[in-house]
């Protein structure tokens, strides 16, 4: 009885993780949707075996001015993209090298930022050299 119960149990938390990893998809798809439909999109992500991990999104027009950036940060199923306050209006470039500049234990906050920027920086310099 008490296996049962067990399996059970362990059944109905895989289901919920599997509903919730498919919300969670349908989340970044909207909001990767939403962002490409403004400009040039740009993603990047810092992972961490324990505590909370983000996803960053941001898109600039083909000058490398930042539109609007979203994260999506913490460790539960629940986690929503919000806006990036205070980066819409600033160029790519000049964003990335203030994030560079920081110093190495704070620059490791904004690594999903940067890995974000960098696809953005790759992305407008090739279609600069065409």
């Amino acid at each position: 009885m008490q296996t049962e119960a067990l399996v059970g149990a362990l059944f109905l938390l895989f289901m919920i993780q599997v509903i919730g990893t498919h919300l969670q998809v349908k989340e970044y798809k909207r909001a990767v949707r939403e962002l490409h439909k403004r400009g040039n999109v740009g993603i990047g992500s810092r992972r961490r075996k324990l505590g909370p991990s983000n996803i960053v999104v941001i898109a600039c027009n083909s000058d490398g001015e930042i539109l609007e950036g979203r994260m999506m940060q913490g460790m539960t199923i629940l986690s929503r993209f919000r806006p990036i306050e205070g980066i819409a209006g600033r160029t790519i470039y000049e964003l990335r090298d203030e994030y560079t500049a920081l110093p190495e234990k704070r620059r490791v906050h904004y690594k999903g930022h940067i890995q974000a920027l960098d696809a953005l920086i790759t992305r407008l310099g090739d279609k600069q050299s065409l």
